[in-house]
């Protein structure tokens, strides 16, 4: 194994002033969206995912959303206990998980709010090159590709 080169005092700068700006920022909208529906962030991930997907398999869920076996099934069921969501077993002892009715409600309630506050936090304080540099970098990152709507 080859030693890793430490970081410069530049780059934990860098690194420092992401985390900071990164967890401000999501904590900014996931306050606001809470406060305004009392849907938490992960309510909301979730919720949208659903919207985006359908129906899906739980363990689909889990990995497109990067949380363990533990984690999706206590915030799965929190939110069915709420009505957001159903759970339906599967014959290969699987679940399948779908939004409700109140679900799609409580999402169309937030997504205005979460809006507002992605542009406030985020989007009005970027420059268009900023925001390109962003998803340049955000499409590598997820293993995607960055495209430009502009």
């Amino acid at each position: 194994m080859t030693a890793t080169k430490p970081l410069t005092a530049r780059e934990i700068r860098l690194w420092n002033a992401w985390e900071i700006f990164t967890q401000a920022v999501s904590s900014r909208i996931s306050r606001e969206v809470a406060d305004a529906t009392g849907l938490s962030a992960a309510d909301y991930r979730v919720l949208s995912f659903l919207v985006d997907r359908g129906q899906v398999r739980q363990r689909e869920l889990a990995s497109a959303l990067a949380w363990d076996k533990s984690r999706i099934s206590h915030q799965l069921t929190r939110m069915q206990e709420r009505d957001l969501l159903k759970r339906t077993k599967t014959a290969e002892r699987g679940s399948n998980v779908a939004i409700t009715a109140a679900g799609r409600a409580a999402l169309e309630s937030a997504r205005p709010v979460h809006a507002r506050s992605v542009r406030r936090y985020l989007i009005d304080r970027l420059t268009p090159a900023q925001v390109g540099a962003i998803l340049a970098i955000g499409g590598d990152a997820t293993g995607g590709s960055a495209t430009s709507d502009r």
